[in-house]
């Protein structure tokens, strides 16, 4: 032989000496507490996981298993047909927050420009008030901060 087949050869018979032990190691698997390695492990117990199927019944449950993905398959682009028809016939959702150019009020000058408003911004969200419960509140406050004056007038008279 020559030197470039040697050079060849040797580094694919070196691969198949190497490989040669993990697959007769192939057929031990180890369980490891709760899970399985192909790899010795502490504590670990041998299994063996010879497949003992003739030929008949691996084709059977090779067969099963095609199936099942097939079905899996047609399954999941049903699946997809419905949901995008379904997307079609959907309630529609609508904001009730106002866009960015709605929230700035404005008013318009006599020689039509505009200019904004001072004052409390709108909100992003809505909330309900009770115009009743917030004076009274603002009355009490009030009746809160007149005591606390009385009570500081005469602490220091």
């Amino acid at each position: 032989m020559t030197n470039w087949t040697n050079a060849l050869l040797t580094p694919a018979i070196a691969a198949c000496l190497l490989t040669a032990p993990a697959i007769a190691a192939g057929t031990t698997a180890w369980r490891c507490g709760n899970s399985y390695s192909d790899r010795p492990c502490e504590g670990g117990k041998p299994l063996a996981v010879d497949d003992a199927r003739d030929a008949a019944q691996q084709r059977d449950a090779n067969r099963a298993t095609h199936e099942a993905q097939a079905a899996g398959k047609r399954m999941e682009r049903d699946r997809l047909v419905q949901e995008k028809a379904a997307l079609a016939t959907r309630p529609t959702l609508i904001d009730s927050r106002r866009s960015a150019s709605t929230t700035q009020k404005t008013e318009t000058v006599a020689d039509g420009a505009s200019r904004k408003k001072k004052g409390k911004k709108e909100p992003d969200y809505f909330s309900a008030r009770d115009p009743a419960a917030t004076a009274k509140k603002k009355t009490e406050k009030a009746a809160k901060k007149s005591d606390k004056a009385t009570a500081r007038s005469g602490a220091s008279g």
